[in-house]
């Protein structure tokens, strides 16, 4: 499921006393599986032509993402974005910050990602001299758009990451991002010439 881009979540069950509404960790054994939740959350048809249009005004893409490698890797072929390495979040744990800042210069997928990872990643780019932007909806985002050099919100995310973020987007069309690139550079282009 996951190859075929699917996030799968399992469900199981247990008796519990009736009445009872306070649970922990320790209430998780002995369960019986119900059945599997499977769902896809694609990307928007504008991604592709949205990353095609960023690589063509100069601008490298990299996925950061807290899904697993193999809903990655699905993704990355859906649009179109050569997969140049590979780097776990828990191989990223292991490693110093010099290491990690020699291996984002040639490493442009980054999967299975907590929130840290994200901004640490984004500090390490910046520290090497790179300005970044980095674009996310979720609460896990927040770091990341808070450290980037411009963090891209989209409208339709959650209030948090709206909040960390430098600019918003109206809808969820990554060609908003594109558009946004073309009318800074031309400003300051005419800024330049006055």
């Amino acid at each position: 499921f996951n190859e075929e881009g699917l996030r799968v979540v399992a469900v199981a069950a247990q008796p519990m006393a009736p009445g009872r509404d306070t649970y922990s960790l320790a209430d998780e054994n002995n369960l019986t599986l119900i059945g599997y939740v499977a769902f896809l959350d694609p990307p928007t048809e504008s991604t592709a032509p949205a990353l095609k249009a960023l690589k063509a005004q100069g601008v490298a893409g990299k996925v950061l993402t807290g899904d697993n490698e193999l809903v990655t890797a699905k993704i990355c072929r859906e649009v179109g974005l050569e997969q140049q390495g590979l780097l776990m979040g828990n191989d990223i744990e292991d490693m110093t910050d010099a290491e990690l800042a020699k291996a984002v210069e040639t490493t442009n997928v980054f999967a299975k990602l907590t929130p840290s990872h994200k901004e640490r990643i984004v500090r390490l780019l910046k520290a090497n001299g790179h300005v970044v932007g980095f674009m996310g909806d979720g609460i896990n985002d927040a770091p990341a758009l808070a450290s980037a050099d411009v963090g891209i919100a989209m409208g339709t995310g959650a209030d948090v990451a709206i909040e960390s973020s430098d600019v918003t987007l109206m809808g969820s069309d990554p060609q908003g991002i594109v558009r946004a690139i073309r009318l800074s550079r031309e400003t300051m282009r005419n800024i330049r010439q006055n």
